[in-house]
């Protein structure tokens, strides 16, 4: 899926969403795991970690996190966040998550805001490979939008300077189309 690391790195280019520090909804996603776990502190795979902002608000909770990114301007940034002094510890690793092979398991993996990209497939053999990076006991935290979701959101425009970003949905096939284009240049 080589297209993937295209888009996201083109898309960090525009518009640098990979940079920068730790902010609110970071630390609420972290509080929303450190919830479901019942307080329990434990070791903690994120998957298409970004700029590793949600994976540096859970260590700060004290969480040993695994972060991993395929872009590598989101793995520069989350590097600079791992470099930080914090509660817990914050390892990134560049890479593709359908690739990479951990040797041991972990309490919570968690993937935000990235689910549903690539093929119903690609989401059927990701699944597995969660389940099988999970202890018996522990759990995957997916954040899903629904269509009904997307399908509200379609013709919603955003303008982030440089660049312009719009979102449409296909109701033929029930996919959300994400599109970006130069100010000036939506061919």
């Amino acid at each position: 899926m080589e297209w993937v690391k295209q888009f996201y790195s083109k898309q960090h280019e525009w518009a640098g969403v990979y940079d920068g520090d730790v902010a609110k909804i970071h630390r609420k996603n972290a509080a929303i795991v450190q919830d479901l776990a019942g307080g329990r502190i434990g070791r903690l795979l994120e998957l298409g970690a970004g700029g590793g902002q949600n994976a540096a608000a859970a260590a700060n909770l004290g969480y040993s996190v695994v972060a991993i990114e395929l872009v590598p301007s989101g793995v520069k940034n989350a590097q600079k966040l791992a470099s930080q002094p914090r509660e817990g510890q914050l390892r990134v690793i560049e890479g593709d998550f359908y690739e990479v092979e951990f040797p041991d398991p972990f309490d919570i993996v968690c993937y935000w805001d990235g689910f549903g990209i690539g093929s119903d497939e690609d989401q059927r053999r990701l699944l597995i490979r969660v389940a099988s990076w999970l202890r018996p006991t522990s759990f995957a935290l997916v954040e899903v939008y629904t269509p009904w979701y997307w399908a509200g959101a379609a013709g919603r425009q955003m303008d982030f300077g440089k660049v312009i970003r719009r979102y449409d949905f296909h109701t033929e096939s029930c996919r959300m189309l994400d599109r970006w284009w130069p100010v000036g240049h939506e061919e």
